[in-house]
């Protein structure tokens, strides 16, 4: 089933062309299932692996995956895994994550909107370290956290907000301690994944069903610069996490899309 699926896919998804910007798409791989349901809502990596989040909340589903750059092969996963201590403030939606020494942060929802968190998994076998924190209304209103990025050379930490992103918050990154909000330059919408690299934010738009973009936003002036608009394709798609690989050839960005209801693809693209 999941050949033919694959098969299927692959001859009808026409999804992720670059139509604006820089950028080439050059690969895509389907996941389905319960691989599907580990690793459709953040992506990260630490150059070897990628480090994925993944929530159904109709099938009461969170949880979290390692999958092999190089193969496509998932390594480890956690399934059905929210732990006690998020249960216990109503957390039921695993959103963005991020990668950073030896750990993934993960930008965390309650069903009661009321409690947003911040919460920190080891990257060696996928479970919670015990270290999280509540974001106030003032710092993430309405309960809502789509992503955080990691800012791995001044050890900082970025969250935003998934409607009308018009400044980015600033936390330590070792103490998860609030430090200050920062204006950008143009609203963003939809805001769904984030990662850091070269001193750019670059940040992961489901603007519409229609329109699918990247941005990327400098910490330092503020200032939002697209990077690209990608197409939707003849599936309906929604855009979730993306990420950042240096590698020989130059940079590739990995893109997740929930392909309604058939899986999910990560699509390579060279920036």
């Amino acid at each position: 089933m999941k050949y033919n699926l694959e098969t299927m896919l692959r001859r009808i998804d026409n999804g992720g062309t670059v139509l604006r910007g820089r950028g080439e798409l050059v690969d895509t791989r389907y996941y389905f299932g319960t691989d599907m349901l580990a690793s459709a809502q953040g992506i990260t990596n630490d150059g070897r692996f990628f480090y994925c989040t993944g929530t159904v909340k109709a099938a009461g589903f969170s949880g979290l995956s390692a999958i092999d750059i190089e193969t496509g092969t998932i390594v480890m996963r956690q399934e059905r895994y929210m732990p006690r201590e998020l249960s216990a403030i109503g957390c039921d939606h695993y959103g963005g994550c991020t990668y950073f020494d030896a750990k993934i942060y993960v930008a965390v929802e309650d069903k009661n909107r009321a409690n947003p968190c911040i919460a920190v998994f080891s990257a060696e076998d996928l479970t919670f370290t015990g270290q999280f924190v509540i974001l106030p209304d003032e710092i993430q209103p309405d309960g809502n956290l789509p992503w955080c990025a990691a800012d791995k050379e001044n050890r900082l930490l970025y969250t935003g907000y998934f409607y009308h992103c018009d400044h980015i918050n600033v936390f330590d990154i070792d103490t998860l301690e609030f430090i200050k909000h920062i204006p950008i330059s143009r609203v963003v919408e939809h805001t769904q994944g984030a990662e850091m690299h070269g001193g750019l934010i670059y940040i992961s738009c489901h603007d519409t069903w229609a329109k699918k973009h990247i941005f990327s936003i400098d910490p330092a002036t503020g200032k939002v610069t697209p990077v690209m608009e990608r197409a939707e394709g003849r599936i309906i798609t929604e855009s979730e996490g993306m990420t950042i690989v240096e590698t020989e050839e130059g940079l590739h960005l990995y893109q997740l899309d929930v392909l309604y209801p058939f899986g999910l693809a990560v699509r390579k693209y060279r920036i």
